[in-house]
């Protein structure tokens, strides 16, 4: 490997290579490669070697420089990260001596991950280790302000935190912050931003956000800190802001990084939940697809955590529109890639198994649903900052695969579960308050135990949760001792022997329901029928806002009744209802009057109740809103009167009718306690996996309830308010649903079909025309589903002539498997080749040619080690800029933004800055050409005027 030397800064490494003195460029080829640099001189390999560290390859460029004895080829290589390199190459480091991780020379920052590289859960936690012990090692020994202490620990914090380390870190962090904040340095930013991270992660958003308006502050505005303050607003539910910071998060991205770069998908991912959270589930789903396929193609195959997380929002809308299959896809394969890429006991492969359950079970897939929902709450049991409310949501949902829709039930398979509830229910005993909110626990896990033929355990959890129950003042819990107690009854006659109750017996169909609970028809027949009643109350737990057992406290003696009236809700009622909460104990969800008044007149037009006393105060509200298809309960706030169970019912009846007037489908009402549920029950509600729907008699409101409603202000917001007296009335105003005055139908379908990017460049007020017409849709290829991402093939070359486009795609052995197993699809602007080898489907696929082709005349040849794959151009004779459509694409927005947008008025050197950043290596070497004869040019001028001015002074 001689005759060459090297030299480093911290950005840049410099290869030097001695050459002939006839060497010209043309018998240069150089091949850079993230972890690779190779070089041919006249057809002879000089240099061949993995280099030590990466690199990135579109920074790097080289030269001729000198001449004769003296010529040589320099080469300037882009260090990945900033730092020294121990040596040149991977050969000549490994034949260093090996340095520990505890040796004070030791650079932490060959720990660190690279986002090019495949994640492994393996080599993170290996990482950890080795990281945590050299910290630990220098606080003691150097203190935590020393450089060498913080530079470990923050390369720490960047490992733990893609585990979720979240408790470790945050009390690491609690003597770290204050340290920190004394210096004036990178550790003081670097400190605020770990700590906003970690308590981000936390769910505690309204502690994260002043830490990233303060790092705004130091900062100022960019992509990646707009990004995390307006996810963060999205989950307070300031959708506004939250929308208004994802779109200065697009434009910096565009600025920093160029179009489609950076972390757009993140960014379009954040868009997409705050339409979802708006309940404009249709519209989500393509800006939540377009981020799920930005990271697919970043990953080029490998599993990846982040195509996993968009996947599982992408599988969420399906779910919530009913397209179970198309989720069921997702959520698998995010399962997989979380598994791979953060272990089989992270939180989020929990979370995606949780995802997993709901989907199957809704599909009535019973046995996979209960092994996916067993598998999430034995690893959510595990976390450290585990959430007992969603831990409840998968024992119900659990409970509810083995008990409901069933003619058979095996109590012995309860005894799969025992491991895990033990190990749950001496967590909640040791690291819990013992109130309410445990007692519901022990009742769930007794119930389980008593399934399972158990009884004294059972008694025993049952035992632990009487007591609280019976202390509990924030709400009553009398139906919930009933419970308990009926259930302790049943345990001492088994132990008695004074019941025999079997462990596996049949269920009388009647109970079982007649239609077959494997059968998605019989339950969608169901849905119709009901659908054709009239409207319904629906009564759900709410996944992530239920307080599991809690109400409002009330602190005061129950008020003596007061007469009152119902009336809708107006403008201005917004103090009266902040005075209402106040008094039932709750914080009202809509804070001050302009919100309150926006709601009113928008979603909640017509839909929202209030009982009013003689003196003008309420007695009660009912805070409710609508996205179009379904009406939904807010909030329920009702004084501590006598009669508060009956203005409750009440108040609910009413915002039934309003649902029924405006057409919608049912109303939803989270189940904040036992009492909610008996409401539900009083109104007729029939209950299936914890949802109660109420049908009314007739299909009619009350006569007076419709009076009222008749006298409700007009809706103004995004539903128009229909009204009917009559059955058939009622049915013609659901068949035609409206949303923005559109047919529900055509306007969802509309969305299926959206350019994102123009739709975002609109609502900004841009010209949409920047944006060339998609010629590879978002369903390109969808009869084929989600490919596995793991057997994506990523190698191929291409080339043209005037008639055809030849791509060539390396697959060993493809000549020798049968007959069949290599098929080629064509669309007018895509192509896909799909190879099925060793029980996979291996699959190459472009969806955005860059021109039109002829389906028909187009082939494919398959051959020894290869597949080709021969296009038949629509145009002859046009020339295709690449194979794909994105540089024609980017050369328009581009043209858009010379005349129109960021670079109008531009100056020569910032075009061709804004041209390097977007160039192939080849044209980037044309153009830093063009840059140094610029750069010359402009300092020969500046010469010349100088030496004209020194002239003009002299004479």
């Amino acid at each position: 490997m001689g005759g060459h030397d090297w030299s480093q800064s911290d950005s840049e490494v410099v290869v030097k290579l001695a050459v002939d003195a006839s060497t010209g460029k043309e018998q240069i080829k150089v091949r850079f490669e993230s972890s690779r640099l190779s070089v041919w001189i006249a057809g002879r390999s000089v240099f061949a070697h993995e280099l030590s560290t990466k690199v990135d390859p579109e920074e790097c460029y080289w030269q001729l420089e000198g001449a004769g004895d003296a010529r040589k080829l320099v080469i300037m290589l882009c260090k990945k990260r900033n730092g020294q390199w121990k040596a040149l190459t991977k050969d000549e480091e490994e034949a260093m001596p090996k340095k520990d991780v505890l040796d004070e020379d030791f650079d932490v920052l060959n720990l660190e991950h690279d986002d090019d590289d495949p994640e492994r859960v393996e080599e993170q936690e290996e990482n950890e280790r080795k990281l945590e012990a050299r910290y630990k090692k220098f606080r003691a020994e150097k203190g935590l302000d020393n450089e060498d202490t913080l530079q470990t620990f923050f390369a720490l914090f960047d490992n733990c935190i893609q585990l979720y380390r979240l408790n470790k870190l945050s009390d690491y962090l609690e003597e770290i912050l204050p340290v920190c904040r004394k210096r004036n340095d990178k550790y003081k930013l670097k400190a605020i931003q770990a700590v906003a991270f970690v308590k981000w992660k936390q769910s505690k958003f309204r502690e994260a956000l002043p830490l990233f308006h303060e790092m705004e502050d130091i900062l100022g505005k960019g992509a990646a800190l707009c990004e995390n303050i307006a996810h963060t607003y999205n989950s307070l539910g300031d959708y506004e802001k939250a929308e208004d910071y994802f779109r200065q998060a697009l434009r910096f991205i565009e600025q920093e990084h160029g179009a489609n770069q950076g972390n757009r998908g993140g960014v379009l991912l954040g868009l997409g939940l705050v339409r979802d959270r708006l309940g404009k589930h249709r519209e989500a789903l393509p800006v939540c697809r377009k981020a799920y396929e930005f990271y697919m193609d970043r990953a080029n195959g490998a599993p990846a955590s982040l195509q996993a997380k968009a996947g599982i929002s992408c599988a969420k809308l399906h779910m919530k529109l009913g397209e179970m299959a198309k989720a069921e896809i997702l959520i698998r394969e995010a399962v997989h890639m979380y598994e791979v890429t953060c272990g089989e006991t992270s939180p989020l492969t929990a979370s995606a198994y949780h995802e997993l359950g709901k989907c199957l079970w809704k599909q009535r897939k019973r046995s996979d649903a209960q092994k996916a929902l067993q598998r999430a709450y034995e690893i959510e049991s595990q976390k450290d900052a585990w959430d007992l409310v969603t831990l409840l949501e998968i024992h119900n949902m659990l409970m509810d695969t083995h008990l409901k829709e069933t003619d058979h039930i095996e109590r012995s398979r309860f005894q799969d579960y025992f491991k895990t509830v033990e190990y749950l229910a001496a967590r909640v005993k040791r690291e819990l308050p013992q109130d309410g909110n445990a007692a519901v626990y022990y009742k769930a896990a007794a119930e389980l135990k008593a399934w399972g033929g158990r009884y004294e355990e059972a008694k025993e959890l049952f035992n632990m949760a009487i007591p609280l129950f019976r202390t509990e003042t924030s709400t009553d819990c009398t139906g919930l001792l009933q419970s308990c107690e009926d259930m302790m009854a049943f345990c001492n006659r088994n132990l008695e022997g004074k019941q025999n109750s079997p462990m596996d017996f049949e269920v009388p169909s009647k109970v079982a329901g007649e239609a077959d609970p494997s059968s998605g028809q019989a339950a969608e027949e169901e849905e119709e029928e009901e659908e054709e009643e009239g409207v319904k109350i629906e009564e759900i737990i709410d996944e992530e806002e239920v307080q599991t057992a809690m109400v409002a406290p009330s602190s005061s003696p129950a008020e003596k009744p007061a007469s009152h009236c119902y009336r809708a809700a107006l403008p201005g009622d917004g103090p009266l209802l902040v005075r209402l909460c106040k008094v039932c104990g709750l914080e009202s969800l809509l804070t001050g009057e302009a919100v309150f008044d926006r709601h009113i007149c928008g979603p909640g037009a017509g839909l929202c109740w209030a009982a009013e006393r003689p003196d003008g105060e309420l007695s009660g509200f009912a805070l409710c809103g609508s996205d179009g298809v379904f009406g939904q309960v807010l909030q329920l706030a009702v004084a501590p009167i006598e009669d508060a169970d009956r203005l409750r019912h009440d108040l609910i009846r009413q915002c039934v009718g309003a649902c029924r007037l405006q057409g919608l489908r049912s109303l939803r009402m989270v189940a904040l306690s036992e009492a909610d549920s008996q409401i539900a029950a009083a109104l007729g509600g029939s209950e299936c996996h914890r949802v109660y729907e109420l049908l009314s008699s007739d299909g009619k409101t009350g006569a007076a309830d419709e009076a009222a409603l008749r006298d409700a202000p007009p809706r103004t917001g995004a539903v128009a308010a229909t009204s009917s007296s009559s059955a058939a009335g009622a049915s013609e105003a659901h068949a035609k649903l409206k949303r923005d005055d559109k047919k529900l139908d055509s306007y969802y379908n509309a969305w299926d079909k959206v350019n994102v990017d123009k739709a975002l460049i609109v609502e900004d007020g841009g010209d949409p025309s920047v944006v060339p017409e998609d010629v590879g849709s978002i369903e390109a290829f969808a009869e084929f589903g989600v490919l596995d991402a793991t057997a994506k093939i990523s190698s191929f070359a291409w080339d043209q002539s005037d008639k055809f486009v030849s791509i060539y795609v390396p697959f060993e052995g493809a000549g020798a498997l049968p007959e069949g197993a290599v098929e080629c699809h064509f669309q007018p602007h895509g192509v896909l080749l799909l190879v099925s080898k060793a029980q996979k489907q291996h699959w190459f696929k472009v969806p955005n040619l860059c021109r039109e082709i002829d389906i028909k005349a187009s082939k494919k040849t398959v051959k020894t080690d290869q597949v080709a794959i021969k296009l038949k151009k629509l145009e002859a004779s046009v020339q295709w800029s690449d194979l794909n459509d994105e540089k024609d694409k980017y050369q328009k927005r581009r043209e858009y933004r010379i005349n129109h947008g960021d670079l109008k008025g531009a100056t020569t050197e910032e075009l061709l800055a804004d041209m390097y950043k977007h160039a192939s290596d080849e044209d980037r070497a044309g153009l830093r050409d063009a840059m140094r004869v610029n750069r010359e040019k402009r300092a020969e001028d500046a010469k010349i005027a100088t030496e004209e001015a020194k002239r003009a002074r002299a004479s």
